[in-house]
């Protein structure tokens, strides 16, 4: 990999969320901005899954095959709102296929988010959902991997149509950046116990997010910032019991930004893509 790709390795991993391309962000979102059917004081909810690859903050970093797990504990206070801590980690399930910097060790990430949301029912079947969080990421089987750590801020907005949602990630430490999703979603039974998602959203990328991913723009020149990507990604849900369910999805990525299309083309590394369909198959369990 070329020097100014290196930056771009420490940035990589910051998840998220929400979705990688449905990766991480995305499936792990889905728990988050729900609406819960009934208050419990406690409720747990994990997934574990296999995914084609690993796209995130507008980028593909992995084409690899892997396997992520996720499990958060919500506690819902009720007129007080609801606390969420969460993990999310992921391992490549091959050493093959990509640059030799990243690594095909077990848990090469692993990040820690603890969320706060408050909901506000705004009429029958209307219910926006706010939320704030902050988040650390571990990158233990990554070369020159840090520790990253940033805060979170999201609003969704759920209708008998369409939910949509936006959220904002600042990471501080040990880079600086500022990251927006902003999507629309919905949801709808095809039959008994069979709901299938459909999910189109588009990425948002500070100056120095783009800086960070692509290094220096040639000639001197500024980053403009602004939309990154779109994405689309279909799911489908399938509850197998009371309690457990299983899933799969496939999604498109595509670069829409000249910037990040020009730097994609410019870091020389098999697994960087503009264009890219991914998706995965897992079971998910709900108490």
């Amino acid at each position: 990999m070329k020097t100014t790709a290196i930056t771009p390795l420490v940035a990589a991993f910051v998840s998220c969320a929400a979705n990688a391309l449905f990766a991480e962000d995305v499936i792990a979102d889905e728990a988050a901005e729900s609406t819960p059917a009934e208050h419990k004081l406690l409720s747990f909810n994990a997934f574990a899954d296999i995914e084609t690859a690993y796209v995130c903050r507008g980028h593909v970093w992995d084409t690899r095959p892997y396997s992520a797990q996720y499990a958060a504990l919500e506690v819902d206070l009720e007129k007080f709102g609801i606390i969420e801590p969460s993990v999310w980690t992921q391992s490549a399930m091959s050493n093959k296929g990509t640059s030799s910097h990243m690594s095909h060790y077990a848990y090469a990430e692993a990040d820690y988010l603890l969320r706060y949301y408050y909901d506000i029912d705004i009429a029958e079947g209307w219910r926006l959902r706010n939320g704030v969080g902050r988040q650390w990421a571990t990158i233990p089987g990554y070369v020159g991997g840090h520790s990253l750590c940033e805060w979170q801020a999201l609003q969704a907005l759920t209708t008998p149509w369409i939910t949509p949602y936006w959220r904002v990630r600042m990471i501080h430490h040990p880079i600086n950046e500022t990251f927006w999703y902003v999507g629309v979603k919905h949801s709808f039974e095809i039959i008994d116990k069979l709901t299938f998602t459909i999910d189109f959203s588009g990425e948002l990328g500070d100056r120095r997010h783009y800086q960070n991913i692509y290094g220096p723009k040639p000639g001197g020149r500024n980053y403009r910032g602004g939309l990154t990507d779109l994405m689309l990604v279909g799911r489908l849900d399938y509850a197998i019991m009371e309690h457990v369910g299983i899933f799969a999805f496939v999604g498109q990525f595509c670069l829409v930004s000249d910037d990040a299309r020009d730097g994609v083309k410019r870091m020389h590394v098999q697994e960087a893509s503009r264009e890219l369909t991914f998706g995965g198959v897992g079971v998910s369990v709900e108490f």
